[in-house]
């Protein structure tokens, strides 16, 4: 059963009606803002932006992430593409490096370092989630006004991939088993993350679906790519400074995290949904 059958279904308003009106929300939608800096932000194609919308729903799930890490924006399929249901867009930023220019060369002097941290992290992960874990499980009792569990095992760094020179994606899985009154879940997820500069800010894009075979971990890691090169070609391209000083070990690790957690928002939100609609 796919995972999101998500907040979309009670989230949208309506839109306003005079054409002025729809365009200047269209493009502010397509626009955060990290550290002073403005970032084109366009949707993964077929996809919609979903967080602003309704301030209870992004309580709900802005609870869950780590404290260092922030949301810019979730995406889901419109409202009856229920093929797509399991599937889900996210892009976070690390709070300690919100207002540090980082650019190509920047990232580009960190890249493999980065990845060796990422490759040695599966253990340091795992301790990781089970801190963050407790804390998801509150925010999904205070979702659902119901007693709740929420299990996070076999957490598998999958390895990375798409070395281009400036960014650097990685792909992991984990298996989820929540519970919330007398909904139960049980189901696998893989995520795959990009790290890449934008606008001389780090940010991290996150694809989520089930995994129950391997095309679906192909479907993240394309997914997540191709969403990479339409954001990076809104956006200017800014060299920044050399990375003396910056915290490799905390850009791979504290993201890894953040990608984990990004990836059950989806299950959190659908089970939050159906306590709604009960």
């Amino acid at each position: 059963m796919r995972l999101s059958l998500t907040l979309t279904a009670f989230l949208f308003s309506s839109l306003p009606t005079i054409h002025g009106q729809e365009t200047a929300r269209s493009t502010a939608r397509e626009e955060v803002v990290v550290g002073g800096q403005t970032i084109k932000l366009p949707a993964p194609v077929g996809y919609e932006r979903i967080d602003g919308l309704n301030p209870e729903s992004d309580r709900v799930v802005e609870e869950m992430l780590p404290a260092t890490n922030r949301y810019l924006a979730r995406f889901d399929p419109p409202k009856g593409s229920t093929p797509d249901y399991g599937r889900s867009f996210n892009v976070q930023v690390l709070r300690t490096l919100e207002n540090r220019e980082i650019g190509d060369r920047t990232f580009g002097e960190l890249k493999q370092q980065t990845k060796a941290e990422i490759d040695k992290a599966q253990e340091t992960i795992r301790l990781e989630i089970a801190k963050v874990s407790g804390k998801a499980e509150k925010a999904l009792q205070n979702a659902t006004d119901a007693d709740a569990a929420l299990g996070l095992s076999d957490v598998a760094v999958l390895g990375c991939f798409d070395e281009s020179p400036s960014s650097l994606g990685f792909t992991m899985a984990l298996k989820v088993d929540a519970k919330a009154g007398d909904k139960t879940t049980k189901a696998k997820i893989v995520v795959a993350g990009m790290i890449v500069p934008v606008n001389g800010r780090l940010i991290y894009l996150y694809a989520n679906t089930d995994f129950t075979s391997a095309a679906d971990r192909t479907w993240a890691e394309e997914a997540v790519t191709a969403w990479r090169d339409v954001v990076v070609a809104a956006n200017p391209r800014v060299e920044g400074p050399t990375a003396g000083g910056l915290n490799f070990e905390e850009i791979g690790r504290t993201g890894l995290s953040g990608a984990v957690i990004g990836g059950v928002v989806a299950l959190v939100a659908m089970l939050f949904k159906k306590k709604k609609q009960a």
